[in-house]
């Protein structure tokens, strides 16, 4: 009897070998791009919290609604008020690879008297 491996095993090893492999770079793929994506989802969480930050430091009668775009993100917000506080909602629509995405962030601006 000998010892080693029949070529019909070996091809099995290799035809296993070679669907892992594969299977390995496809996901790499999709990792790269979540990556990506993930990127530009910060960016736009981002330039969300600079509008909220910006409108933030503005008397009351001065939060108004508006838009910008810079980098291919594009942020609006529009602005309701009561006697307290004016609410602001934004809403960010950004590029992603696959798709375009579009998220919508609520802030809560209090109205104080000086």
């Amino acid at each position: 009897m000998r010892h080693g491996f029949t070529i019909i095993e070996l091809l099995v090893a290799i035809v296993i070998l070679t669907i892992g492999m594969l299977a390995l770079a496809g996901t790499a793929g999709l990792v790269a791009t979540h990556v990506g994506d993930g990127r530009q989802l910060t960016a736009g969480a981002h330039e969300a919290r600079s509008v909220i930050d910006s409108l933030g430091t503005l008397e009351c009668e001065r939060v108004v609604s508006g838009s910008s775009a810079r980098g291919g993100i594009i942020v609006s917000w529009s602005v309701s008020r009561d006697s307290t506080a004016a609410t602001v909602a934004v809403a960010v629509g950004l590029p992603l690879r696959r798709r375009e995405r579009r998220d919508v962030y609520h802030a809560v601006v209090p109205c104080t008297s000086p």
